[in-house]
């Protein structure tokens, strides 16, 4: 067995220790640091639960404006998604007490840029950090020009600025009462539920809006079936029109909506028929394009369902002749009673042929609209 070595520790009048010494500013920073945490935790400073509470409830629901400023109007997937802003957090902060937020850029690449939000709570000596990436590459893949790069940035410190309050910095349980009481401020508190129903109905109707486009922008059915939220979302984008921020095709301009129309032509879908089939799908658009679809699959392998309804009507009916007249043959029916027969059934079959190529609408739906 080969012999084993062992390495030996140097000896200690070999090793040189350095000492290194703190910047200026870390020295400034980490006795601020000290200072905010000693002042938080004194017994007058010390935050109150409830009195966080009432602050914040008459800030957020100070009057209507200040409310709709509580939220933000996000469109995904078509749909439209509402949740606290920017706005919210700036008043949650100071009414927390003894914090200090911000937020900065950390990075940037070829198709993103990163932005870092910070949360700093002295009482609870707590920090919470959030980096959020947004990317500045069009779907092309082409970066964007300078002007866009920044609104992007500025866009990721906002969003990374609320997600350190909102998100691991003041608990969503004590916040989240003044955010749900402003959005009764935001749609009138005034006002029952249906007749705030009945005013945004009334007022996005005069601006040009039609009723599929508002229940396809909320995914309602219905207007009964309109809650709060679904308020708050048409108030949130109805400001941002009146802004300017967003027009009124880039707000309820639904993504299918495109496609239900080319859907329609290839179809050749009148006017009733469309208004039939929208009313039967109300706040459903992606439904009846997969319904519009179907109706195209067969088309496109060359054999139409109008077509089909015809040949199996035509084939009926040979079936039903050829029956008759061998019955007539063997009771000595007269053949002017056969045809007499025949043409009144005829309508009651095509009719029927008619019915089954559109679904029928549903009563309860069609009763709460009118095109």
């Amino acid at each position: 067995m080969a012999n084993e070595e062992y390495l030996q520790p140097e000896d200690e009048s070999s090793v040189e220790i350095v000492e290194t010494q703190p910047s200026t500013l870390a020295v400034l920073t980490q006795s601020e640091h000290a200072a905010m945490v000693a002042t938080a935790n004194l017994r007058g400073n010390r935050r109150s639960i409830d009195e966080f509470g009432k602050k914040l409830m008459s800030y957020a629901t100070h009057s209507q404006p200040v409310a709709l400023g509580m939220f933000y109007s996000l469109p995904r997937a078509g749909k439209q998604i509402v949740g606290p802003s920017v706005r919210f957090a700036e008043i949650v902060a100071p009414c927390w007490k003894n914090n200090s937020t911000g937020s900065r850029m950390i990075g940037e690449t070829d198709q993103t840029v990163t932005a870092q939000g910070v949360f700093l709570d002295y009482e609870a000596n707590l920090r919470n950090v959030k980096e959020i990436p947004r990317k500045i590459t069009d779907k092309d893949g082409r970066k964007f020009n300078s002007d866009m790069i920044l609104t992007t940035s500025k866009a990721a410190l906002s969003i990374a600025y609320r997600e350190a309050i909102l998100k691991g910095g003041v608990p969503q349980a004590l916040w989240n009462p003044s955010y749900e009481e402003a959005k009764l401020t935001a749609v009138g508190k005034a006002m029952s539920h249906s007749a705030r129903i009945d005013a945004a109905m009334e007022y996005l109707t005069k601006l040009g809006v039609t009723e599929w486009q508002i229940l396809c922008a909320v995914g309602c059915k219905s207007p009964k079936e309109m809650e709060t939220e679904h308020l708050v979302t048409l108030k949130v984008m109805c400001e941002e029109i009146k802004r300017g921020d967003r027009t009124i095709e880039q707000v309820f301009g639904s993504p299918y909506d495109k496609e239900i129309d080319a859907l329609f032509t290839q179809l050749k879908k009148n006017a009733t028929a469309q208004t039939l089939l929208k009313t039967s799908y109300m706040g459903r658009a992606k439904e009846l394009v997969e319904y519009l679809r179907s109706q195209v699959a067969p088309s496109a392998q060359g054999t139409p369902v109008e077509k089909q309804a015809e040949k199996q009507e035509t084939q009926a009916s040979a079936s039903t002749e050829q029956t008759a007249a061998k019955e007539g043959k063997g009771r000595g029916r007269p053949r002017k009673e056969q045809a007499a027969a025949q043409t009144e059934a005829a309508p009651d079959e095509t009719s029927g042929a008619q019915v089954k190529e559109e679904p029928p609408a549903n009563d309860a739906e069609t009763g709460s609209f009118n095109f």
